[in-house]
């Protein structure tokens, strides 16, 4: 009897689990396609959505600066000088509110000028206040 030789004759291929394989691809395609962007790089982006910021000088806010002149308070909102509180106030009302106030007190005026500044920007309307002591 031949057995063992026969055996011998018939030797088995090797063969590869396709699950393993199957699974290796499976999760090499899902890390390419989560990788890669599903969105628009933005300089791709459109123009509409580009033009419908506000314009920067319409963000500027409004800057009061506090002084003192002759030991008066004097509040210099642009080139206007302003002596008084409630003129303050009535040219404050007639600015757009968007951009905010900045009170800019130089060295010199009393606290008290200061204060008269922010109330009249908060008389006006103005939600956002600033208090910024000058360099």
């Amino acid at each position: 009897m031949k057995i063992g030789h026969k055996s011998r004759l018939t030797r088995r291929r090797p063969s590869l689990g396709m699950t393993s394989m199957i699974d290796a691809v499976f999760l090499l395609l899902s890390y390419f396609l989560f990788t890669t962007g599903a969105a628009l790089p933005e300089e791709q982006l459109s123009a509409v959505a580009r033009t419908n910021r506000p314009a920067a000088s319409a963000l500027s806010p409004q800057v009061i600066d506090v002084v003192e002149e002759a030991g008066e308070p004097v509040f210099l909102l642009g080139a206007r000088r302003i002596n008084g509180r409630e003129q303050l106030t009535e040219l404050l009302q007639q600015l757009p509110k968007s951009g905010g106030v900045v009170v800019r007190v130089h060295s010199g005026p009393a606290v008290s000028a200061a204060a008269a500044a922010l109330q009249a920007a908060h008389d006006a309307g103005f939600s956002e206040v600033s208090y910024v002591p000058a360099p």
